[in-house]
Order: C-alpha cells, then sequence, then structure tokens
C-alpha cells in the first residue's frame, strides 16, 4: 500500500504532542541519514494545527521538515482512515484515551497503518489486546500501546534484566522487584500536565470495568519459578533504595503482566522473553513528612474518584487535590531541567547449578534463590521530556525494523524485544545499565 507519510503525529497540539513533535525534527536526520522523513501532523483544529507549523522555530529545525496537516477526528470515521491511509505509522498523543483511543486503533488495523501511543491507562490498553489483538494479527499490522513513560522504562527494564541473567551463567530469573524514584535537583519542584490528571482520575474511577475485563479476557496465570515473591502493601521503609516506599500505583505492573501473559498464550512469541518472573514495584518517597502527605492525597483521590460527582469535583480543582502538581498550565521549562527518574531492578534466580539439583519446579519453590543482579534505568524527566523521545525511537523502530516486530496489540518488551530499542533509547540519554553484575 502506497503510503504518503512516514509519520503522523495524532494529537500533535497538545501538551505532550508539542513535545513530541520537537523530538520528531530535533532526531530526524540521525535517524535516517540521507532521507527526508515524510511527517504529518493531525487533529481537530485545523487552525490549531496551522497555528503549530507557523509557530515551529527554524533555527532549531534541523531537520528541515515541514509538517503537513492532517484534519481527523474520531467522531468521524472516515476521516480517521484517510488518515491512517496515507500513514506508514502514527504516533497517538490525544487523550483520555478510554473516550478517544479506540477509533484510532480501529482505523490503523483497517488501513494497515503501524501505532504507538503514550497511554498509560490499562483498562485502555487491556481492553483493545482483548478485541483487536488477533484482528491486528489478520493485517499485519503492530498495535503498540504505552511507549512513553508508562511503561517503556520498567517493560524493556525487566526484559533487560533477564537478557542480563541468560548472558551470565545462564542463570534463571525468578523474580524482580522494582523501586521508582523521582529526583528533583532544584528549588523549582515537580509539576504534571492536567491531561495526564484528567487520565489517572477517569482511570480510578473505572476500576471495576477493569476488572471485569480482565474476569472476561481470561487470561493464563503466571507460573512462579520459585519461592513466592513477598509483596508489602503498606508504606514502609527499605534500607536498599534509602527511602519510604507505598506500592506502585500506575500502568506498569499491568504492563508486565501482560507481557507475560502474551509469552504464555502465544508460543510464536517465547523467543522474545525467557519465563515469566514475579514481579513486585514500589515508588520511592524519600522523607516520612512527603509520605503522609502522599498518603493523605492519595486516599482522598481515591475516595472522590469512585463517584461520577466526585470526578467532577476533581477536574474542576487538580491543584487543591494533587498538592499543586497538576494543572493546566504543566511543567514550566525550569522544572523539566531539574527533574529525572530512576527504575531499580532488584532480581534474583536459580543457577543452572541448582537447577540440575532440584529439576523439579516444586522442589525449585522451596529452594532460596543463588543468583542475584540489580539494574537500572534513569534518565531526565519522564512526563514531557523522556517520554517524547522514547516514543518517538519506538516509532522510528517500526519504520527501521519491521520485520523484527511481531504483528498484533502489543506490549513494548513483546513489540520490540528483538529490535535495537535499547541501544537507540541508550543514545537519547534513557540510560539502561547494569549496577551490580551476576553474583552467586
Amino acid at each position: 500500500m502506497q503510503k504518503t507519510f512516514d509519520l503522523t503525529i495524532f494529537g500533535a497540539t497538545g501538551f505532550t504532542g508539542k513535545f513530541i513533535l520537537a523530538e520528531v525534527l530535533k532526531t530526524a536526520p540521525k535517524a535516517f541519514p540521507g532521507q527526508q522523513l515524510r511527517v504529518a501532523i493531525a487533529g481537530r483544529s485545523r487552525e490549531r494545527l496551522e497555528k503549530l507549523v507557523a509557530s515551529l522555530p527554524s533555527d532549531e529545525n534541523a531537520s528541515g521538515i515541514q509538517p503537513a496537516i492532517i484534519v481527523a477526528d474520531v467522531q468521524d470515521e472516515a476521516s480517521m482512515r484517510a488518515m491512517c491511509r496515507a500513514s506508514k505509522t502514527l504516533i497517538a498523543a490525544a487523550g483520555p484515551f478510554r473516550f478517544l483511543g479506540e477509533a484510532v486503533v480501529a482505523a490503523c488495523i483497517q488501513e494497515q497503518c503501524h501505532y504507538v501511543d503514550i497511554t498509560g491507562e490499562p483498562e485502555f490498553f487491556e481492553k483493545m489486546m482483548y478485541q483487536y489483538h488477533e484482528k491486528a494479527k489478520e493485517a499485519r499490522v503492530s498495535i503498540v500501546h504505552v511507549c512513553g513513560f508508562d511503561s517503556i522504562p520498567a517493560d524493556m527494564g525487566v526484559l533487560y534484566t533477564k537478557q542480563q541473567f541468560e548472558k551470565n551463567h545462564q542463570a534463571l530469573p525468578s523474580s524482580i522487584e522494582m523501586f521508582f524514584k523521582l529526583h528533583v535537583a532544584g528549588n523549582a519542584g515537580f509539576a504534571a500536565h492536567y491531561a495526564t490528571f484528567e487520565s489517572a482520575v477517569h482511570g480510578f474511577g473505572s476500576a471495576g470495568l477493569l476488572r471485569q475485563l480482565r474476569r472476561t479476557a481470561n487470561r493464563p496465570q503466571i507460573p512462579k519459578i520459585g519461592p513466592a515473591l513477598p509483596v508489602n502493601p503498606k508504606p514502609h521503609w527499605v534500607h536498599k533504595v534509602a527511602a519510604y516506599t507505598i506500592p506502585f500505583f500506575f500502568a506498569d505492573p499491568s504492563v508486565i503482566r501482560l507481557s507475560q501473559q502474551m509469552v504464555l498464550q502465544d508460543k510464536d512469541l517465547q523467543a522474545i522473553q525467557s519465563p515469566p518472573v514475579q514481579f513486585a514495584a514500589y515508588i520511592c518517597i524519600p522523607t516520612f513528612k512527603t509520605l503522609a502527605l502522599t498518603i493523605m492525597a492519595s486516599t482522598v483521590f481515591g475516595l472522590l474518584a469512585k463517584y461520577e460527582s466526585g470526578r467532577k469535583f476533581l477536574l474542576k480543582h487538580p491543584r487543591l487535590f494533587t498538592l499543586g502538581i497538576f494543572s493546566h498550565e504543566g511543567p514550566t521549562k525550569q522544572q523539566l531541567a531539574e527533574t529525572s527518574f530512576s527504575e531499580t531492578f532488584f532480581a534474583q534466580g536459580f543457577s543452572q547449578e541448582l537447577r540440575n539439583k532440584h529439576p523439579n519446579p516444586d522442589e525449585l519453590r522451596q529452594v532460596k534463590p543463588d543468583v542475584s543482579i540489580v539494574t537500572s534505568v534513569s534518565g531526565p524527566e519522564p512526563g514531557y521530556v523522556a517520554t517524547p523521545k522514547m516514543v518517538v525511537q519506538a516509532c522510528y523502530t517500526l519504520l527501521l525494523q519491521k520485520e523484527l516486530v511481531p504483528s498484533g496489540v502489543l506490549t513494548p518488551a513483546i513489540a520490540f524485544g528483538k529490535t535495537n530499542l535499547i541501544e537507540r533509547l541508550q543514545e537519547q540519554g534513557i540510560v539502561f545499565s547494569t549496577v551490580q553484575e551476576v553474583t552467586k
């Protein structure tokens, strides 16, 4: 199928969409040397799209790319299909995805346009996987969700950690604990945009729908290798990360689970990832005062998000219920520059020698793991600096290495497990590293 554009950004005039476009203009020359990437931006308002193109500073556009404009509205199926018919790949940046995402996915499959997005909404991407995976496979289209902060660092980080086990002593990983830290270097503090808050409000409000979806999908149970990984649901101090921790309440655990369930369901994917591991994730909080404020705010947020009137109240007062973090203005340049993130993975597993002594899985559950490794994924501010880097590199990988990417509705680790995405991310400052080598 002849395509007019290599890459289209849907939702380019949104807060994150503008960062994504800037990232494309900055990185396209190196990613496609000697080739002019054909780029389009898409959205509902031609006026806003034209203003965005007019505002592009020529001195910062090293690529020389002049994005074309496509008017497309999720309420107009013909416009969505026309956008996808003209595009090889599409970056979806318009949310909340539970309201705006399905029309984009459906049009991409119908018109054979590969897709990546920046959603962090489990209800949306699990629903898309349940409803559209087989259709995407039949159309030979790759639909890859959560290609931003949720959840490339976690999903690709788990994959990277598994790979280190395999490279060292042919060890078998059993469990991985992830600890997320947000680092704020200056006095400006951390901030985020209202659109992220809006998605979170509706996500918490539809927790019951997500549980029902999971019952309907009936995905396989993930087998446990070795002893059960203890998970502490209560706030507590963890010495090895020198911080208080609470359970990670964003999308990462859902994504890791899906990646491993897909391997169990589809034999063709088993070469991408080693056997599943037990996984637990935590958010690190540096001080007791911050911990107390976080618990208070999250408790109030969770209670209000259960009810429609409460959700309306939350959405009307984002600053009040997030201690000033979320606003319609979003973070300043200084706040973006002074913020970074790290995710540390503490993994345990079994050496080949120990597995030879205990070949029966039931026996292995009674044996203490004898191999450990610590890895890390780190990078700049996660929401609006790292996320554009991640999703753009994911899109480039689809353009350059599609033969290595399976078809279907996929998670990042399943989609990009055989590609050089990690190397691409390393070049952009998203660093995957081994903190502590495999030890016995």
